[in-house]
């Protein structure tokens, strides 16, 4: 197969490009386009048409394993975030924040507490505890 070069004039056809594992189609003569390095090889049309059948054998056999890899791949990310999150959480109960900017250093005085007020009389609760006390003669 003939090489040709990004910006190279070239006939209509078929051109492979081993660096992306492209196939760019020229329908009329003109230059190929790309970046500076890129490499193209033209491809026969019979070759391409032998071809076609396999890569799409290859897609239908491959197509169930990449979607059971990418499962796989998402259930074992999952996996892993939920045993450094574990990990995590243990490390942080086994050692605790210390906050030095917390400390209490002044020397003031504690305020005394205020007497809680009376609390208002229950008499549903009274009157339960007064049922609760008498003995049951009757067992």
């Amino acid at each position: 197969m003939k090489t040709y070069t990004t910006n190279q004039q070239v006939e209509a056809g078929l051109y492979f490009n081993r660096k992306t594992f492209s196939v760019t189609t020229m329908e009329a003569a003109g230059q190929l386009s790309g970046a500076a390095d890129e490499t193209y090889y033209r491809v026969p049309m019979l070759l391409m048409l032998a071809a076609a059948p396999l890569l799409g054998l290859a897609f239908v056999m491959f197509l169930p394993l990449i979607g059971f890899a990418v499962v796989a791949q998402l259930l074992g990310s999952k996996a892993l975030q939920l045993v450094t999150g574990a990990v995590g959480e243990a490390d942080r109960v086994r050692r605790p924040g210390w906050v030095p900017a917390l400390a209490y250093l002044s020397r003031a005085k504690h305020a005394k507490p205020a007497t809680p007020a009376e609390a208002p009389k229950d008499e549903w609760a009274e009157d339960v505890e007064k049922k609760l006390e008498k003995p049951d003669h009757t067992a």
